[in-house]
């Protein structure tokens, strides 16, 4: 199966519509990714400096720094390091650093899994602003009432056909 990813002009604001040719500070500003593994997004030793890098390589953004560590519950945590940090703190720190930059489009892998209620409903909260505010995001999750509280379009994909690669009946539904 083959595919193709490219940017609208909007997006792409003179980088060109091919984001695999645009530099660091160019990606990072428009799409922020959270992995399903959050440690293998990290590059520092230390909790404060993840939030910071983005912003610092950016020029901008560092005084959100302190409303992403108060909402997601890591005020605590910023001089640890986000290696010895549990499984739902890594999570809440890998969705941090990526908000931190504060990019146009959001793609995040299963952002709710490890969490707890109240860091649930804070995380549901916080993207629901965002999407008003007109970021947009694309969440890949198994869980059903996130996919309710954000909306927006749905798909979802069957098994492929044993012996056939790719998509079998994909069905996309809009809540």
């Amino acid at each position: 199966m083959e595919g193709r990813v490219s940017a609208t002009v909007d997006l792409s604001e003179g980088a060109g519509i091919d984001p695999y040719k645009w530099k660091a500070e160019q990606l990072i500003s428009r799409i922020g990714t959270v992995f399903q593994e959050p440690e293998h997004q990290f590059v520092t030793g230390r909790v404060l400096d993840e939030l910071m890098f983005g912003p610092r390589h950016l020029g901008h953004g560092e005084e959100r720094v302190d409303e992403l560590l108060e909402r997601l519950r890591l005020t605590k945590l910023v001089e640890a390091n986000p290696y010895t940090l549990s499984g739902g703190e890594k999570r809440r720190l890998s969705v941090a650093t990526v908000l931190a930059a504060h990019p146009r489009v959001l793609i995040l892998d299963e952002p709710t899994f490890g969490q707890d209620a109240n860091t649930w409903a804070e995380l549901a909260s916080f993207l629901s602003e965002l999407l008003d505010a007109g970021t947009a995001v694309v969440s890949v999750t198994h869980d059903q009432e996130f996919s309710d509280v954000l909306g927006g379009t749905e798909l979802k994909l069957d098994a492929p056909e044993p012996g056939r690669p790719g998509l079998r009946n994909p069905e996309v539904a809009a809540p």
